[in-house]
């Protein structure tokens, strides 16, 4: 029986092992500790698959990976730490409503710098110039595109993959519809459940949006990469539509419904690995808590030492409100303030996973970012969100649909509000509610990291996926839409009732002759 079971064994990590180690070759400029937080999993399960990975990014592994080789781009500051609160205290809006157009100029911004900073590091020249050949690229669909110009380079298929709800102007490249109607634009903190007047914004919002992005965007990176590379290349608009495959931290149960093209896949929370034991002084602050713990982060990027004075008493004073719970929150020892409530600890970092899934934890105050919201959906743990920036709102107006947590927004970020919204979700019917919606989050066919590497072999095994391909990314906007043939519609349309009108003037004019010709012969009749 004992050999029995060690062949079955085997013969299964037979069939899982890949018959041949592929090329694979890592793209990121961006510098987001965030984003490639959610992406690392993925090279680290191909690499123990046996693939051999090239990671040229920010953020190299701090132990040595077999089959895993890290290149590290210089002259970028990580992003950590570096949004300031203060100014996001007032949220613009035109006509009463979120006005968000603003965040692609940041995007902008940042793509273009950690464009040009990546296509002049002495890493890229040594790829270009080492003659390797790759079985497949994989690279961020972000904010800017500059990498996909030396994947084109490479000459192998690409993957793209998005830590967000992928921005407007990657739906065209994909071949996959945008429907305005159900399809909340990424700045919005809307749901697939919008009003009119939403509608119109969300509307206004998404092609705005894609109009800037390829009437200032795509015209600077294509400017980078002639300076880098000459003339000669595609315009980066092409060169992107052959992208084989996009794996998005996306999954309907949290964010909802999307009608995607089958080269967009959704793998939302791949990061969520098994738990581990807290560290000790951790777990026992957790035990000896009396009600339990209540986690607060606003993630890698927010300071937290910047949120303004007055907002700062008015959080302290909700966690004083709270006595009978622990409060912990990620905040660096050199800017801690003194006065503190003494049930609120700080730390410099925090195992967010493994502490949310912890029983002792409440309550999540977020920021609403993917990674962590996803993790408290997979915990069970109802959230109060408050979102500053980005595809922030459009995650907080999801959680709130699905209630898996409230909203206190920053412009009303008092005391009053948060006591409020903490209530609600430390109820036990919330916490119920949150706990049987997990459910939906984790049972899937096959669990997101499975998924993402059999899409992901599959590109290499099939030399770009070309069957998931649509040709909708190939044809142009009028097309697209159906323009010509509504067009062709109304032509019918006019004509047909042209010729009624005609036909109708033929009629009465006949009419008109016959009651004339008999008026005429009875006329003619008397005399």
């Amino acid at each position: 029986m004992f050999v029995c079971s060690m062949l079955k064994i085997w013969l299964l990590a037979l069939l899982l092992t890949p018959s041949e180690s592929a090329q694979i070759l890592g793209l990121f400029g961006h510098p987001g500790k965030s984003h490639f937080d959610f992406f690392r999993p993925m090279f680290l399960a191909l690499a123990q698959n046996g693939h051999n990975i090239s990671m040229y990014s920010y953020f190299p592994n701090k132990m040595p990976v077999t089959n895993y080789t890290d290149y590290v781009f210089d002259g970028m500051p990580v992003l950590t730490d570096i949004v300031d609160l203060k100014p996001l205290e007032s949220e613009p809006q035109w006509f009463g409503l979120p006005f968000k157009v603003s965040t692609f100029f940041m995007l902008h911004d940042w793509g273009l710098r950690s464009c040009e900073v990546a296509l002049h590091s002495p890493l890229i020249a040594q790829l270009l110039s080492s003659g390797m050949r790759y079985d497949v690229i994989i690279l961020e669909h972000f904010a800017n595109d500059c990498m996909q110009a030396v994947a084109h380079l490479l000459r192998a298929p690409v993957i793209a993959l998005s830590s967000c709800a992928i921005m407007p102007w990657h739906y065209k490249r994909m071949g996959t519809p945008f429907l305005e109607a159900v399809t909340p634009m990424n700045f919005l903190p809307y749901t697939d459940e919008m009003g009119f007047v939403e509608r119109v914004n969300n509307f206004l919002h998404f092609h705005i949006v894609a109009l800037l992005h390829n009437l200032i965007s795509q015209p600077a990176t294509d400017a980078l990469i002639a300076k880098r590379f000459g003339a000669g290349l595609p315009p980066i608009n092409e060169i992107v539509t052959n992208t084989s495959l996009m794996l998005i931290n996306q999954h309907y149960a949290l964010t909802g419904a999307r009608p995607y093209a089958p080269n967009v896949v959704e793998v939302g929370g791949l990061q969520i690995t098994p738990q581990k034991p807290l560290p000790e002084n951790l777990d026992g602050l957790l035990k000896q808590s009396k009600q339990g713990v209540i986690y607060i982060s606003w993630g890698s990027m927010v300071n937290p030492a910047t949120l303004p004075a007055t907002k700062r008493q008015q959080l302290f004073e909700c966690i004083r409100h709270f006595g009978a719970y622990s409060f912990v929150m990620r905040w660096s020892n050199d800017s801690m303030p003194s006065d503190k409530p003494s049930n609120l600890h700080f730390y410099d970092w925090l195992p967010q996973r493994d502490l949310l899934c912890h029983p002792q934890v409440k309550a999540f105050m977020t920021h609403g970012g993917l990674l962590g919201s996803s993790e408290a959906v997979h915990c069970g743990v109802p959230m109060l969100v408050t979102p500053f920036y980005g595809d922030q709102f459009l995650n907080a107006g999801a959680i709130v649909q699905r209630r898996f947590g409230v909203t206190v927004n920053f412009a009303n970020f008092d005391s009053r509000n948060l006591i409020q919204a903490l209530h609600t979700i430390l109820s036990a019917e919330f916490a119920a509610h949150v706990k049987h919606s997990t459910a939906a989050f984790r049972q899937r066919p096959q669990p997101p990291l499975e998924l993402a590497l059999w899409w992901i072999e599959h590109v290499i095994d099939s030399g770009g996926a070309p069957l998931a391909q649509s040709v909708a990314r190939h044809i142009n906007w009028l097309i697209y839409n159906s323009l010509d043939v509504y067009l062709f519609l109304l032509c019918v349309i006019f004509l047909i009732l042209w010729a009624l009108r005609l036909l109708i003037k033929l009629v009465q004019s006949l009419a008109t002759r016959r009651v004339s010709t008999t008026e005429a012969d009875t006329k003619a009749k008397k005399q």
